[in-house]
């Protein structure tokens, strides 16, 4: 394995290991996986009072946090895919299944991580709003 394949393993790592913390809650151990002013970008303007900038661990955790809370039966999330480009880019495609008024629905997103240093420094959320469908 060269150096740029070994970088892109430990990216897509680092990146699957948050992903079974947004699923668990997050920790004060969680905090080595973020860099300080990591930002949170979450697009969908069928949940604006979620959408926007979520900054640092606390921001993010709050923001899994009260999208929890609004769905009756919580948040889960079905991971799907990870792929690198190059050293500092890897997208991720994932179900999110929420339910809102007993109704639960499966949304597909994908989510760019910017890694670098060994820390997430930027995320972007952009859900498939279009498409969303009922929970099979």
């Amino acid at each position: 394995m060269n150096d740029a394949q070994a970088t892109q393993q430990a990216n897509m790592d680092l990146v699957a290991r948050v992903g079974s913390h947004i699923r668990t809650g997050f920790t004060d151990e969680d905090r080595d996986l973020f860099a300080q002013d990591v930002v949170f970008h979450f697009f969908n303007p069928r949940l604006p009072e979620l959408a926007g900038d979520h900054h640092g661990l606390d921001g993010i955790s709050a923001f899994f946090d009260r999208l929890r809370e609004q769905s009756d039966t919580g948040f889960h999330n079905e991971p799907h895919s990870l792929t690198p480009f190059g050293d500092e880019l890897v997208v991720a495609y994932a179900t999110n299944t929420l339910s809102f008024g007993g109704a639960a629905i499966d949304v597909d997103a994908v989510v760019v991580w910017r890694v670098f240093d060994g820390r997430i420094h930027e995320v972007w959320d952009i859900p498939a709003i279009n498409t969303v469908r009922p929970h099979a």
